[in-house]
């Protein structure tokens, strides 16, 4: 069940990311002597959106624990939003290496996370890099 749960979780994620992306591609400067603008917009585009990301999976596992679904976090978890914001944007960027232990089946889903996180990340490198690569090809035709 939690291997389940943590790949539609990832499921979502990827979708929401698809989406993410779009509205990030939207607000973008147009190239046409904006090149600086329009990478500094993706990329603080994709930082907004990474950080949404993880605060709604901290919600997730908020939820999750308040129901003792999935086990606990122990160690220095507080039971604090700021700590799952933590456990969760660890988890989101690493292998989810920290002070908080987890028990029973979120284990799972926190591993779930971090392959959701790593697929995203190389994801939106891929983005800023295109976006990039397209204002470097644009300034050098200038």
């Amino acid at each position: 069940m939690a291997l389940l749960t943590g790949f539609l979780l990832v499921a979502v994620l990827g979708i929401a990311h698809h989406f993410g992306i779009l509205c990030v591609r939207m607000c973008m400067p147009r190239l046409d002597g904006q090149t600086h603008r329009t990478v500094l917009t993706a990329f603080l585009g994709l930082l907004v959106l990474h950080t949404a990301e993880i605060v709604a999976w901290a919600a997730v596992y908020g939820v999750m624990l308040e129901g003792a679904w999935f086990g606990t976090l122990s160690g220095a978890y507080t039971g604090s939003f700021g700590d799952l914001i933590y456990f969760s944007g660890m988890n989101f960027v690493t292998l989810g290496f920290t002070q908080l232990k987890t028990d029973g089946a979120i284990r799972i889903i926190s591993m779930m996370q971090s392959l959701g996180g790593f697929m995203i990340l190389t994801w939106s490198a891929t983005f800023i890099y295109s976006v990039w690569q397209d204002a470097v090809k644009k300034r050098s035709q200038e």
